[in-house]
């Protein structure tokens, strides 16, 4: 097999051949002598593709690592996004997993931290962005386990942070609706936000006397 072109792109070459196109980094073009008009195995050639892609995929994986945390799942779909190869960051994803730099737990432990304590969101709205960032639910319930007496004593400051200044009158049933729904939202039960509403409306009337 010829090659027939080799061109830069970014940070690797497209090599070609009378029937396909290889993209090789430019170490592996040293290493193996590749040039215009030599000839090629198409196996290696191939292998070699193979071999660049994946590098770059990992390089690429642990450059978003150094930015922040992800799951697996989270990862794997920033790279297929990017590569457009789904084995591909499979591969890339379970060489980081057994090298430490993802851990599925670890992450579901900080983000309910993150969500419960310092966004202050219930532990269902909690529970479902864990989800919907691909953490098995398993580890989400794991995670969240220890933290709803911490999302049930955030709905008091939560309340009044974010309403308090629309509760001024306990037989205005229209705002407390309002006020229902934007803290459902957010997560937390309806029992629950009814309780904190009623609390607040009481510690009012405490203060007024």
């Amino acid at each position: 097999m010829k090659i027939t072109a080799i061109h830069r792109v970014k940070s690797y070459y497209e090599v070609s051949t009378e029937t396909a196109v290889y993209e090789i980094d430019g170490s592996f073009l040293r290493e193996y002598q590749l040039a215009e008009g030599a000839s090629a195995d198409e196996d290696v050639l191939q292998e070699l593709h193979t071999r660049s892609r994946e590098r770059r995929a990992y390089e690429r994986a642990c450059y978003l690592l150094d930015e922040r945390d992800y799951s697996y799942a989270m990862l794997w779909r920033k790279l297929v996004q990017t590569y457009r190869d789904k084995e591909l960051a499979k591969s890339v994803c379970n060489r980081l997993v057994r090298s430490g730099l993802i851990d599925d737990r670890k992450y579901a432990e900080k983000c309910a931290e993150y969500l419960v304590e310092r966004k202050k969101y219930g532990i269902y709205r909690a529970r479902q962005e864990m989800l919907h960032r691909g953490l098995a639910r398993a580890l989400v319930e794991e995670a969240l386990s220890g933290l709803e007496e911490t999302a049930e004593e955030n709905i008091a400051a939560v309340l009044e942070k974010k309403y308090g200044r629309m509760l001024d009158d306990p037989k205005d049933y229209k705002t407390r609706q309002k006020v229902i729904a934007g803290m459902a939202r957010l997560g937390y039960s309806i029992g629950s936000i009814k309780d904190a509403i009623d609390a607040y409306f009481a510690s009012l009337e405490d203060e007024e006397e």
